[in-house]
């Protein structure tokens, strides 16, 4: 199968200091373990366009994650050992999102 992307987008939630180092390092623990590579993990500063609609939020974080393989990305977030992993990360993100993409340009 081909190689895919994974693109998170988080805003995170009031108190999250308290949690992120240990949700940070679980997470990437997991991700190795299947064959992710943490591409960028970035801050997000400013919205310059888009958030026009009165309930959205900005993200604070956005990542980029390769895997060698499209059905192991897709299959490794809905393993029972990631979802044991979820409790930690709604500590974390008050909104949490996860997109699959194809690997490479458009």
């Amino acid at each position: 199968m081909a190689q895919a992307t994974v693109i998170v987008q988080g805003t995170f939630r009031a108190g999250h200091a308290a949690y992120f180092a240990e949700y940070s390092r679980t997470v990437r623990a997991y991700l190795e373990k299947h064959g992710g590579v943490v591409v960028r993990r970035q801050r997000v500063e400013k919205v310059l366009y888009g958030l026009h609609q009165p309930d959205a939020t900005r993200p604070d974080l956005i990542m980029l994650i390769d895997f060698p393989d499209a059905a192991v990305a897709e299959r490794i977030f809905f393993a029972p050992e990631y979802l044991a992993i979820v409790p930690l990360r709604d500590k974390v993100f008050a909104d949490f999102r996860m997109y699959l993409g194809a690997y490479g340009e458009i």
